[in-house]
């Protein structure tokens, strides 16, 4: 087992890693034996151009007047603050893990050192880094072994995971002063639950330590030739006996997987036409895409049991059509091809927030980043116009105009402001929180999460200031 792992947690203004951002960070170092080590906490001031969702400022408990009005590092100091303590907790390698963080925290993480300009965007899986999800391991614990865990259930009776109602009913003790949607609160707990699942259910809990390694599906693919990969469709979720079918050619860590509910044999026949609506037919399409790269844990075939459609095909029939798969290379090569033929092809990324995986920096970009972030603010712009790429170009004069506006030349300065008053003053149908959008979703807010009507005349007022503020500025 790793030496380390890393409990972590993000609060951010809004949902949209690439144009919201993190405002407060909380992490717990711990052992292998879970044992506490060290702990962090950030919060950060709201960097000029970036607003908030009033549903995410109402969930953290968050004064949007306060998001500029305090004490707090800025972005780019909190960012780097982040960065130094990772990289020191993670050496020589740590485990990162937390609460839906492959899907919510990590996009986020990225999307801040990528943007304040730190070397290692992907510190989480390099270095030998790896990192789980106790979410998922929780939504399999609640298909498999329910009984190991007390969850609320929604009108369909589907499992409720969230962290701050498995933390009452389960009666998880915490001793720290904050409550629930504060990021070291939400570390703790995550902590906690995790022992909990890693002694009830140790069955999954070392399973998915297992493919926390970007190697393990692979080999778990091939040494098992019937396996059960759970999906999940909101909270519904889905069971399936799966068969590798191969891998996708140009996709690192990517794996076209066949249901075996359906018999093989039944549709080699099929022309490419038919054969193309069976593998797009919603719920019932006959392989997928399994992504190998996100930790997500594949169990062994006796698991694909607790759905009753599987133990009525039985699994010496299960192994036969897994079988024929393996087998029969021309069907298996005509999938990944229609897959690979029927891609839907997305327009090339504008804004500076999307052109994330444009592509990696480059080494000499790395030494300047390390130069840039050592060089005295009044050097900053003269070096960051050494940089081959043109994004960090931009980049670094938005990280300048928060620390040093006034060592930016003019030019540069006016240009910026006009972005963010574009952005600010954009239509509510905008991919970032502009003015128009803030207002279009407050009401609706509100009314779901704000029972008592005083509290909701509060908040709006609030907001409402802030948004005064911001248009004094860029209105």
């Amino acid at each position: 087992m790793s030496d380390q792992f890393i409990f972590w947690d993000l609060e951010t203004t809004g949902r949209n890693d690439k144009y919201d951002q993190i405002t407060q960070v909380g992490a717990v170092l711990t052992d292998k034996n879970f044992e506490v080590k060290d702990k962090l906490e950030i919060h950060s001031k709201l960097r000029e151009g970036k607003w908030f969702e009033p549903g995410a400022l109402i969930t953290t408990g968050v004064d949007p007047i306060n998001l500029f009005k305090n004490n707090y590092p800025n972005y780019y100091e909190a960012s780097a603050q982040l960065y130094e303590t990772f990289q020191q907790w993670s050496s020589p390698s740590a485990i990162f893990i937390g609460f839906n963080n492959i899907n919510f925290d990590e996009p986020f993480l990225r999307q801040a050192l990528y943007q304040n300009l730190m070397p290692e965007l992907y510190m989480t899986v390099t270095s030998n880094n790896t990192r789980m999800d106790v979410f998922e391991i929780l939504r399999l614990v609640s298909v498999y072994s329910p009984e190991h865990i007390k969850f609320n259930q929604d009108d369909q009776g589907y499992p409720i995971l969230k962290l701050d109602q498995i933390f009452k009913l389960n009666n998880i003790s915490i001793s720290y002063e904050a409550g629930p949607h504060d990021a070291v609160f939400d570390s703790l707990v995550t902590l906690e639950l995790n022992k909990i699942l890693s002694i009830r259910c140790p069955q999954i809990w070392n399973a998915a330590y297992d493919f926390r390694l970007r190697e393990t599906p692979k080999k778990f693919m091939i040494s098992n030739s019937v396996f059960t990969n759970t999906t999940f469709w909101g909270r519904r979720p889905t069971i399936k006996a799966q068969t590798l079918i191969g891998g996708i050619p140009g996709k690192n860590h990517h794996y076209l997987v066949y249901n075996l509910l359906f018999d093989p044999k039944k549709l080699q026949d099929l022309d490419d036409k038919e054969l193309l609506k069976k593998m797009n037919d919603g719920a019932k399409r006959i392989c997928e895409v399994f992504d190998g790269s996100k930790s997500k844990t594949l169990l062994s075939e006796s698991y694909c049991f607790k759905d009753n459609k599987f133990a009525e095909i039985g699994i010496d029939e299960l192994r036969l059509r897994a079988n024929f798969i393996k087998t029969n290379e021309k069907f298996c090569s005509r999938l990944i091809q229609l897959h690979l033929d029927n891609q839907k092809q997305w327009p090339e990324p504008f804004n500076i927030e999307e052109r994330i995986f444009e592509s990696f920096p480059s080494p000499q970009d790395k030494k300047l980043m390390i130069e840039f972030h050592t060089a005295p603010n009044t050097r900053k712009y003269e070096v960051s116009k050494l940089f081959k790429d043109e994004r960090y170009k931009e980049l670094a004069v938005r990280i300048i105009y928060e620390i040093a506006p006034q060592t930016l030349p003019e030019q540069e300065r006016r240009n910026y402001e006009l972005e963010i008053q574009e952005r600010f003053n954009d239509d509510d149908k905008s991919k970032w929180n502009s003015k128009n959008r803030i207002l279009a979703s407050l009401e609706t807010d509100l009314e779901k999460m704000i029972e008592d009507e005083n509290e909701r005349v509060q908040f709006k007022q609030r907001v409402i200031t802030f948004l005064n503020n911001e248009s004094a500025k860029w209105g």
